[in-house]
């Protein structure tokens, strides 16, 4: 049956009366708005809001990067790019847990000393090349020259690198060791662009500035100032040939600030969308997002230099008097965790049972009381007497002049001076403090952070080996049964096993108190709500944010369910 033609129906309408064609119009509109209102509730039961493609966002960052590069990054401007444009074997994802990226997928064999890699099919750089294993193994030979002096020189020392195929690649260690796969988050280089440039010329190479990578956004413009020819900005274009998924934004723009203050007022402005923000300037912001991170700030106490702190007892009140929740709450908002042991809350092997963070100011008088020390002269500065010697207990802190940082020593100095402990505060900028304070262990006592990055191994804190430059152990302290643990615990690969070890250990620091651990603070960023996709509860690392960036939206699309996704 062949359905009326439109000169049919014309004539039908013509053939209505009046009062016909009303009710033909009426029912029509009727039937219409019905049906729609019934596809919306279709569509409202029967269908998910799913990310898609489009949309930009603008991410504000204090401080101007100088090297785009995964051997040299060392500001957060650096590395937070570094970490957008280029990929690696493994990153961190929003637990802090290590999944693959370029790989494919790895194993470990039983022995801990063998890691095998396979890449993904296909992979490619930003300018179309193929990504094989001879750029992974191109860029672990550039890790370990001395002459590029890369700060991940030390991470591939002793490994061995064999290329077994374009896809598949193999690390060997001499030695069992634990936190290995940390290391394989390391961004990967392109040989066919750095492979004929001398390791002298190597910090000065334009592709610090102009990188090629093969991550999920690349290069599509950058800003100078004209005057002065720093750079102010990048924007980055979605990369579509990115693996497993590209990304759903089409751009992210990188804005530069010289100051917090400037990107504050930057993103009041609306001129950026993202930033992380210190308390102080976070708390009157909405979309502040708090996220773990696996570091600590504590005291570190040098007995070499101060031989008033070699005594267990001062230690002992020191770290008694120490009201660690008020310093989270003055200096982060009550953003951090108080802690008085080594490895931060969150990890794997922190023994929260062995947690010391009474504040008890008559129980730390105690103890110097019992201990022989003195107010003879009534000066409110206690003495430490020593058969017929009296020494006045000064002790001065030396930090980074940082809002965080001074405003703690601040807090712990007015802290031990209510026990009689005179105490003084030096601040240094970052590059007098590395060079005239923490190179020569120049100090009484450090107030500083410690990262425990992807596997919270402490053993560059706390062994016997690091205690001089470059090594991190800031306290001098040598202990060998704390050596003889981090050592046995590197060399595990069973969890439940490192966790007891470590357990050992921080059982031994709560004993011997080298250190006055304070808090583990948080990282604030600051998201819009129209950003979905970008969370986390844990960072090793602050630019690990960016790590699943391809999974940040800002639009969706409706499909139906019943049709599959």
């Amino acid at each position: 049956m062949a359905f009326p033609s439109r000169t049919e129906w014309q004539a039908l309408f013509d053939n209505l009366s009046k009062k016909e064609k009303g009710l033909f119009l009426f029912l029509f509109l009727t039937a219409w708005v019905a049906g729609t209102f019934i596809l919306i509730r279709v569509d409202r039961y029967h269908s998910d809001r799913i990310p898609t493609q489009g949309g930009r966002i603008t991410e504000g960052v204090v401080g101007t990067p100088r090297f785009i590069n995964p051997l040299l990054a060392i500001s957060d401007a650096d590395r937070d790019l570094t970490r957008t444009i280029y990929a690696s074997l493994l990153r961190p994802d929003a637990r802090g847990e290590l999944v693959p990226q370029l790989a494919e997928h790895y194993s470990v064999s039983e022995d801990g000393l063998v890691y095998s890699f396979i890449l993904r099919e296909d992979l490619e750089w930003h300018d179309g090349k193929p990504l094989t294993t001879e750029d992974v193994a191109f860029t672990i030979e550039l890790a370990k020259n001395p002459a590029i002096r890369s700060p991940k020189l030390a991470n591939w020392e002793g490994v061995d690198v064999e290329v077994l195929s374009d896809r598949e690649i193999r690390f060997v260690l001499h030695r069992p060791f634990a936190p290995f796969l940390g290391n394989a988050t390391l961004g990967i280089m392109p040989k066919h662009e750095w492979k004929d440039i001398s390791p002298e010329a190597f910090s000065l190479a334009i592709r610090n500035t102009q990188p090629v990578g093969s991550g999920p956004f690349k290069v599509e413009t950058v800003i100078k100032n004209e005057e002065t020819g720093i750079i102010s900005a990048y924007t980055l274009r979605r990369f579509k040939e990115y693996k497993p998924e590209p990304a759903y934004l089409d751009n992210i723009e990188f804005k530069f600030y010289s100051t917090a203050d400037d990107l504050a007022s930057a993103l009041t402005r609306g001129e950026i969308d993202t930033a992380n923000m210190e308390y102080e300037r976070a708390k009157a912001i909405s979309g502040v997002t708090e996220i773990h991170l696996p570091r600590i700030v504590g005291i570190f106490f040098n007995q070499d230099n101060s031989t008033l702190l070699r005594d267990l007892s001062l230690r002992t009140a020191l770290n008694m008097a120490t009201d660690r929740q008020h310093i989270v709450n003055e200096v982060a908002g009550g953003y951090g965790t108080p802690t008085s042991l080594p490895i931060p809350p969150g990890s794997f092997a922190y023994a929260e049972d062995l947690e010391e963070t009474v504040y008890d100011i008559a129980g730390a008088r105690a103890i110097l009381e019992r201990a022989g020390y003195e107010d003879s002269d009534g000066d409110g500065i206690l003495e430490q007497v020593i058969k017929k010697d009296r020494t006045k207990v000064s002790i001065t802190i030396a930090t980074l002049e940082t809002p965080e940082l001074s405003r703690t020593a601040e807090l712990v100095a007015h802290m031990w001076r209510e026990i009689g402990i005179e105490t003084n505060i030096a601040r240094f900028e970052l590059g007098d403090f590395e060079q005239t304070v923490i190179r020569p262990r120049d100090y009484d006592v450090i107030l500083f952070g410690q990262n425990m990055g992807y596997d919270s191994d402490p053993f560059g804190f706390w062994h016997a080996r690091q205690i001089r430059h470059p090594g991190s152990n800031i306290a001098l302290y040598a202990n060998t049964k704390v050596d003889g643990y981090l050592e046995e615990a590197q060399a595990s690969t069973n969890q439940d096993k490192r966790a007891e070890l470590y357990t050992s250990f921080q059982e031994e620091i709560i004993k011997d108190k080298p250190a006055v651990i304070l808090y583990s603070p948080s990282y604030l960023y600051v998201i819009p709500p129209t950003l979905k996709g970008a969370e986390f509860s844990v960072l090793p690392f602050p630019q690990d944010r960016f790590s699943g960036v391809e999974s940040w939206y800002l639009q969706t699309k409706s499909v139906w369910n019943f049709f599959g996704k």
